[in-house]
């Protein structure tokens, strides 16, 4: 779940199904319970309809319906679903309508005025029900109480009621994979200015263009604006810096040349033609190690990936033609490929100083080996060469960030400070020691791209 679209896209999926499931489930309800109550008034009607046709009996006492003013023919057709009762004050049944073929139970007597509806089983067969107590004046004008019960078959409205569920539940799960679809398409919609940030940032790389050139929304815009600057303001300090270091080596580099010129020309002493040579060559070391070193810190910017396999195997094919005379033999254990986001020149100037020291220092073995650290996304590598390596102090002495060149071991001093600098710049660690075959151990850590 790295990626924002993936996110947006699951929670928008996930709020959307449980908006339109929530919507479902309420609209199903509310329908349910507004047909519910469409029978309940029916039924109520019935009953009203019922009282509008009572007369009493022939003695006087009771009450009973006369048929031919009921106004509903479903109470006259037999099995017609639509079923009427009439009961006494002590729960006897004195009236039934004539679409009655069975037998019906008789229910607690209730309050009187009040209705009691529900859904109920007769013979496996789902009812509505709804009972009403009321008194009538007998003869004597004296109250009577009595119990109205119509039944209604309930097996239409279940079947209505579960092809409603079937069409909602369906059309429920086409409109959510339709606005899914819409939401995604919306999704990577809004995230294409992110896009296509990420492939002018590539091109920048590549060293295509110099700056993002895309016109981008306002709420992006000022970032690019703000990294237009930023690039702008890099490219011309190392400019600057660039040429600022190669006056410097120009104005350099020529007096150092007469100074050695001029030692050949003095009547001098053997011992001092040999000190102001050694002391010019030392200047000359000293100079074009801090134009490494300049030019190592000036070429920082965004560089594109570098396959190191590559690179490493390539010095070795050179370096075993160099180092021929020598026959020395290299161990490697290496993978196919391996990306590092880095300069490919300052790659090259890495891999080629630690490299050459092995096969320049070491006597006839040399180990190359680079692997993937899954903990902690990181590469790993080691050089190890079989010669006479380092002492403890002059590892130290590499290793302090304060040491000078001028200060540092004689033979693999220049080279190692030129690498020191450079991994201290791309945050690479570095690390020396001795290893398995006797000699010089150096080890590179560096972040995954």
């Amino acid at each position: 779940m790295k990626s924002i679209k993936s996110r947006l896209t699951l929670v928008s999926m996930v709020v959307l199904v449980i908006f339109m499931v929530l919507t479902a489930v309420a609209l199903e309800r509310a329908v349910v319970e507004r047909a519910l109550q469409a029978e309940e008034d029916g039924l109520q009607l019935l009953i009203y309809s019922l009282l509008a046709a009572v007369n009493r009996d022939a003695d006087g006492l009771e009450i009973t319906v006369s048929a031919d003013r009921l106004f509903e023919p479903d109470l006259i057709t037999r099995n017609s679903g639509l079923y009427a009762l009439l009961y006494d004050r002590d729960n006897r049944e004195i009236w039934r309508s004539r679409s009655i073929t069975i037998g019906f139970p008789a229910i607690a007597p209730g309050e009187l005025g009040e209705w009691q509806f529900e859904t109920t089983q007769h013979l496996a067969t789902p009812y509505f029900r709804l009972g009403f107590a009321l008194q009538w004046p007998d003869s004597n004008n004296k109250l009577r109480r009595y119990d109205v019960v119509v039944w209604r078959n309930a097996v239409d409205y279940f079947e209505q009621l579960n092809r409603f569920r079937q069409t909602l539940w369906a059309w429920l799960i086409v409109t959510t994979l339709l606005l899914l679809v819409v939401m995604y398409l919306v999704t990577r919609w809004s995230l294409r200015p992110l896009q296509k940030i990420g492939l002018e940032v590539k091109a920048i790389e590549d060293q295509r263009q110099t700056g993002f050139e895309q016109q981008y929304p306002s709420e992006i815009a000022p970032l690019t604006e703000n990294l237009n600057i930023l690039l702008k303001r890099e490219q011309y300090q190392r400019q600057r810096y660039r040429n600022a270091m190669d006056d410097l080596a120009h104005s350099l580099k020529t007096p150092l040349a007469v100074l050695t010129g001029l030692g050949d020309q003095l009547q001098l002493e053997q011992s001092q033609i040999e000190t102001l040579r050694e002391q010019t060559d030392r200047m000359n070391q000293i100079v074009s190690y801090q134009l490494q070193k300049a030019s190592s810190v000036a070429e920082m910017s965004i560089s594109k990936p570098v396959d190191l396999i590559a690179i490493i195997e390539k010095l070795l094919s050179a370096l075993e033609k160099v180092y021929r005379e020598k026959q020395v033999r290299v161990e490697r254990s290496l993978p196919a490929t391996m990306a590092l986001r880095m300069d490919e020149g300052d790659c090259l100037e890495i891999v080629g100083n630690l490299l050459d020291n092995a096969f320049k220092y070491g006597n006839s073995r040399i180990s190359v080996l680079v692997e993937m650290d899954e903990m902690s996304r990181s590469i790993n590598m080691v050089v190890e060469d079989d010669g006479e390596g380092l002492e403890d102090k002059e590892i130290e002495q590499i290793l302090n960030r304060g040491t000078r060149l001028d200060e540092a071991t004689e033979g693999q001093g220049i080279g190692l400070a030129v690498v020191a600098d450079i991994v201290d710049s791309y945050s690479i660690e570095l690390g020396f020691g001795r290893g398995k075959l006797g000699g010089l151990q150096v080890s590179l850590k560096f972040q995954k791209s």
